[in-house]
């Protein structure tokens, strides 16, 4: 057994009881980080009342919280730490920095004072010292014991509704952040709208070549006019402003589940009871506008689209005449189907 841990138990009741209740703070040891307010809320676990100083196992998480009722200010709580340490183990009154619930190896009680020790994993040196406490005519306290069990449950419970709520809060600003990206990048379908001019241009391209008539051999119709409207108009519409179409009408539907991301993130903040991210209605907002504004656009570029292909087959089909007529393209293929 360690001679450190063994050392508390050969303290006088008197000096623990003092202890309880000291507020004095050496300073840090070398290596020993010290912590906040609320990590030592978060570390210290208060079952039997006022008057409680937590001694530390430097290196380790094993701790022992003392408790006294009477509560009474003192500044020998590094008294306690330095006892311990004369085994070799270096125990401080600084609080060691843990990111997890420290649990209960044992409660004992003698004369008023009521020591709770802690460690995690096989809590090896806690188990040390409960047994050095037990020979050192300590008395186990079961009340005591389950009060602080009771209270590591309520701990354990309230850290894990504040990862939670953390989570739900990264999880709502990640999709805020997400949807106002895409507000910031709203093109307004502009690859189909330059579709359209592409379409424009060809058309009048087309139109310019259907100046030659029939052309020698019907050259003309066949294999200038009649391929500007299949293989360069037909292609802008059909191929081109179709793949384009494709992206527009798949941009709006992230654009939707974004949305949906942010709401049902802001519905998750709101069942825990936190507040709505600044700019997030806003951001909802105008996402749901440009979705509007991408559909009426599309549309509308879609309509000029079958138009310009519609066009370029009837100039091409009836430009033939005499031995040239019918050598055009055919029936125009079908144009572009509208989003939503």
């Amino acid at each position: 057994m360690r001679s450190g841990i063994v050392a508390v138990a050969v303290l006088g009741s008197g000096a623990l009881l003092t202890a309880c209740a000291s507020s004095h703070t050496p300073a840090a040891a070398p290596g020993v980080r010290t912590v906040s307010s609320a990590d030592v809320g978060r570390e210290q676990h208060g079952p039997c009342g006022r008057g409680v100083c937590t001694v530390y196992l430097y290196g380790h998480t094993a701790r022992a919280e003392v408790h006294s009722n009477g509560g009474s200010p003192a500044s020998e709580c590094s008294s306690l730490a330095k006892s311990l340490s004369k085994g070799g183990d270096f125990w401080t009154t600084q609080a060691v920095a843990v990111q997890e619930i420290v649990p209960m190896v044992c409660a004992v009680r003698k004369d008023g004072v009521v020591v709770v020790v802690r460690d995690t994993n096989s809590q090896i040196f806690g188990q040390s010292l409960c047994s050095s406490l037990l020979q050192g005519g300590w008395t186990e306290d079961a009340q005591a014991e389950q009060t602080a069990q009771q209270q590591d449950q309520v701990t354990e419970h309230a850290s894990a509704q504040a990862s939670a709520q953390a989570a739900d809060q990264r999880t709502a600003q990640d999709a805020l952040a997400t949807l106002q990206g895409s507000n910031r990048s709203f093109t307004n379908a502009k690859s189909v709208r330059d579709d359209v001019e592409t379409a424009d241009k060809d058309l009048a391209q087309l139109r310019k070549d259907a100046k030659g008539g029939n052309g020698e051999d019907c050259y003309n119709v066949e294999n200038v006019v009649g391929y500007d409207a299949e293989n360069v108009v037909g292609y802008d519409v059909t191929t081109t402003a179709s793949y384009d179409v494709d992206q527009e009408q798949q941009g709006i539907k992230d654009l939707r589940s974004e949305i949906s991301a942010l709401k049902d993130g802001l519905a998750a903040l709101a069942a825990d009871g936190l507040p709505t991210p600044p700019g997030a209605s806003t951001a909802i907002a105008t996402a749901e506008a440009h979705i509007t504004t991408a559909i009426t656009t599309t549309n509308k570029a879609i309509d000029h689209l079958n138009a310009d292909m519609a066009t370029a087959y009837s100039i091409a089909n009836t430009l033939g005449t005499g031995d040239c007529a019918n050598t055009g393209p055919g029936e125009t293929p079908e144009g572009l189907a509208h989003i939503s």
